[in-house]
């Protein structure tokens, strides 16, 4: 195929949002303009995968699309890109389509957006883009002018030459195209692991090069890249390829000191992703236990990045709260990676030395551990426990049987309908204070434990009394 104008054809998915991106395509067309689908969605098109959006690049301008489209969002005017949406000519909800008018950029003085564009043609367009997967562009017209059964690829960087051949090449220079956008360092090795590509040699020597640039990106763009890596397909090759490149060094001095060329964190990816794909073996006949984790979610996969960090043997530990700001997480994400963190880390110490109080009535688990484990949370806790590299052979055994019966005890066994409250304290001539609270949980103890809930409320409030 041809570097300056190859093409190919494609198999196109027939769903609403392929047609009305089509519909687009036709529109635009329609009023003289040129149009096509650019970007991602070729890249999946041409690897056989459904695209998750769908985008168009055009020679109109943004003023053109708003003229020949009634429903369009301004987002970026400056830059050309607005967005359209369209609902599908055989039925259904709109779908928004981002239409960005060709361009060409001039400097990137603030490390992310062009100083200035000008609006030119689609080759000059796609040779500003960051890899020559992304740089395809894909005609979706039948002769029929609505969505077709195949469309015609257009190859001006011979990106369909380097997915087939399995690398991931920066279009041109590659370190102007990191120098105008440093998160494209972090989306190389993204797009890598995601899709089983070898980073061509001067494109890797410039990821390398240009660590210390990502200084210059903002938190909460380096936490959505990163996030994507823990929840991709292959998580271990994206976070061993941040370490080889030494990319969050720059970020987190002290990681690098601790964790050198991420070996410890890869090797906990590997752990999580094993224990993830295995489904324990009941520990008991009957079925139905607790849900269990699927995918290394983002506050799973920032416990395994950033685990030497926040451990307690760290030499000088970041706070959790103040590692969460530093990565711009939301309250609900910098909650969970707390708990995880802090419930694995109470897991393995007693998975090392099993408490000595009541045991529940299913396997055996300590009362104290039911507690840690019976939550949404628990399973993945159990999960970054399990990660960890420094386990001994007895830790690992004992995580994996209460594993195992977390699994398999209907969630009765772990949460069971309480028989003592604090209405049946009160009954017993008990007035309500603080203490109730002791004597709820011990009762609550008890009773997992097979033994007499009330005997056990009324000797913990006895105990406090005294």
């Amino acid at each position: 195929m041809s570097a300056e104008e190859g093409e190919d054809r494609v198999e196109l998915a027939d769903s609403a949002p392929a047609r009305a991106a089509a519909q687009v395509v036709a529109g635009l067309r329609a009023a003289g303009h040129a149009a096509w689908w650019v970007g991602g969605c070729v890249r999946d098109l041409a690897l056989g995968l459904p695209p998750k959006d769908y985008d168009v690049a055009t020679s109109a301008l943004p003023a053109d699309v708003g003229q020949i489209f009634s429903h369009v969002v301004e987002v970026g005017v400056a830059f050309g890109v607005v967005r359209v949406r369209e609902r599908p000519a055989s039925g259904g909800n709109r779908v928004e389509i981002e239409v960005a008018t060709f361009r060409a950029d001039g400097g990137y003085s603030d490390g992310r957006h062009p100083d200035n564009v000008r609006f030119t043609d689609a080759r000059e367009d796609v040779i500003r883009r960051d890899f020559t997967i992304n740089g395809l562009l894909l005609d979706p017209l039948g002769e029929d002018g609505g969505l077709a059964r195949s469309g015609r690829i257009v190859d001006f960087v011979s990106g369909l030459d380097d997915l087939r051949a399995g690398v991931l090449r920066a279009i041109g220079d590659p370190d102007a195209r990191f120098e105008e956008d440093a998160l494209r360092l972090l989306r190389a090795v993204r797009f890598a692991a995601r899709f089983g590509l070898t980073i061509e040699a001067a494109t890797a020597a410039a990821i390398s090069g240009r660590a210390a640039t990502l200084t210059r990106v903002s938190a909460e763009r380096i936490r959505d890249e990163l996030g994507a890596m823990c929840g991709g397909p292959d998580p271990v090759g994206a976070v061993s390829l941040l370490g080889r490149f030494g990319l969050l060094e720059p970020l987190w001095p002290a990681l690098a000191r601790m964790d050198p060329g991420l070996r410890l964190a890869s090797a906990r990816f590997a752990a999580a992703s094993a224990a993830l794909a295995a489904r324990p073996p009941p520990s008991r006949p009957q079925q139905g236990g607790l849900a269990m984790a699927t995918t290394i979610t983002l506050p799973l996969g920032f416990a395994l990045i950033f685990a030497d960090l926040v451990a307690p043997h760290a030499a000088a530990p970041i706070p959790l709260a103040d590692l969460a700001a530093a990565l711009r997480l939301s309250r609900a994400d910098g909650r969970t990676l707390a708990h995880l963190v802090v419930v694995a880390h109470e897991l393995a110490a007693l998975a090392a030395d099993p408490p000595t109080g009541p045991v529940s009535l299913f396997g055996g688990v300590p009362v104290a551990v039911v507690r840690l484990l019976r939550d949404g949370h628990g399973d993945a806790a159990l999960v970054a426990a399990l990660a960890d590299p420094a386990l001994t052979t007895r830790q690992r055994e004992q995580l994996l049987a209460w594993r195992a019966c977390r699994a398999s005890v209907p969630a009765s066994g772990w949460c069971p309908d309480l028989v003592v409250d604090g209405r049946a304290l009160q009954a017993l001539g008990r007035r309500p204070s603080p203490r109730f609270k002791l004597a709820l949980l011990a009762a609550e103890d008890a009773q997992i434990a097979g033994e007499d809930p009330l005997a056990a409320a009324l000797a913990a409030l006895d105990l406090t009394l005294r």
